[in-house]
């Protein structure tokens, strides 16, 4: 009896360790156009790219474990191939420095240790998987104040609206596809439509 007693208290208290992290999970997403690029810094901006690829992604963050997790889907025309994809530091509109990595392409200089190696991005369509984690923030953004490291910064910067992912391609080597990152707001019975959920562009003002 006294076994059961202590089995099932054991069992209650798993469920509440995964109910706890899934109640602390905060979902985030984003559509990314052509229309939303800017390119890179300083002289590496181009404006707005006409682009016929279409990109999702999808964020789960769950501060307490320090951990990000993410799923970005593309899909390109067979003559433009995926370089590379990140997270920025930026307001809409504004170029800003790369803080993480989503994937790499062929001959692209991965991230410097210890960040972990991003997985490899499909060429011109395909969905990428991974987790982000302290030591997958770069450096990349020191010169915006966020060491390498800071995850907390990293997390800001979502929370904030000053985040936005972008796909870098042969054809647009400094960016062809982008989209802020904002907080996926819950459904509400009688919702028609939600602009956050499908990660439609958003505006701050």
């Amino acid at each position: 009896m006294a076994r059961k007693w202590w089995a099932g208290i054991t069992l209650a208290a798993g469920m509440f360790v995964v109910s706890s992290v899934s109640v602390h999970a905060q979902e985030f997403s984003t559509k990314l156009s052509g229309f939303q690029e800017v390119g890179g810094l300083g002289a590496g901006e181009t404006g707005a790219i006409l682009s016929p690829g279409e990109a999702s992604l999808k964020l789960t963050l769950d501060k307490d474990a320090q951990k990000i997790t993410y799923t970005l889907t593309y899909s390109f025309p067979s003559t433009s191939n995926v370089t590379q994809s990140h997270i920025h530091f930026g307001k809409e509109h504004v170029a800003g420095n790369i803080m993480v990595y989503f994937c790499v392409g062929t001959g692209v200089t991965p991230p410097p240790a210890p960040a972990a190696i991003p997985p490899a991005c499909p060429a011109s369509a395909g969905t990428v998987t991974g987790t982000i984690t302290p030591q997958d923030v770069t450096a990349k953004a020191a010169a915006q104040n966020i060491p390498a490291g800071d995850f907390a910064a990293l997390v800001a910067a979502i929370e904030s609206n000053t985040a936005y992912a972008n796909i870098h391609t042969t054809a647009f080597p400094a960016g062809e596809l982008r989209g802020q990152i904002h907080r996926v707001r819950p459904r509400h019975n009688g919702d028609k439509d939600d602009k956050n959920d499908r990660g439609d562009d958003h505006h701050d003002h």
